[in-house]
């Protein structure tokens, strides 16, 4: 008696993770344009140490500045030191 129960309930589990399987092979992965430094040619991702402290201030005062980020920030002052140099 339950067994037949049994049957006909696993048949009709099979029976829906099949379509889900099917629907989930459908579907595509989203595909968007590369923006960002990240793909960027002219930019190259580097690294550096520096005191946590420095690094918290700095965060601290970029937040009341939305359209700077740290990159830039830095991409400034290596500029700004570079171009000292040169003038040398």
């Amino acid at each position: 008696m339950f067994d037949d129960a049994l049957k006909q309930a696993k048949k009709a589990s099979d029976k829906t993770n099949k379509q889900k399987v099917e629907k989930v092979s459908e579907i595509k992965p989203k595909t968007r344009k590369s923006t960002g430094k990240r793909n960027h040619p002219d930019f190259k991702q580097v690294g550096a140490y520096i005191r946590k402290d420095t690094y918290l201030k700095i965060q601290r005062l970029l937040l009341e500045q939305p359209d700077k980020d740290f990159s830039d920030l830095v991409e400034e002052l290596l500029t700004n030191y570079l171009n000292k140099q040169l003038i040398k």
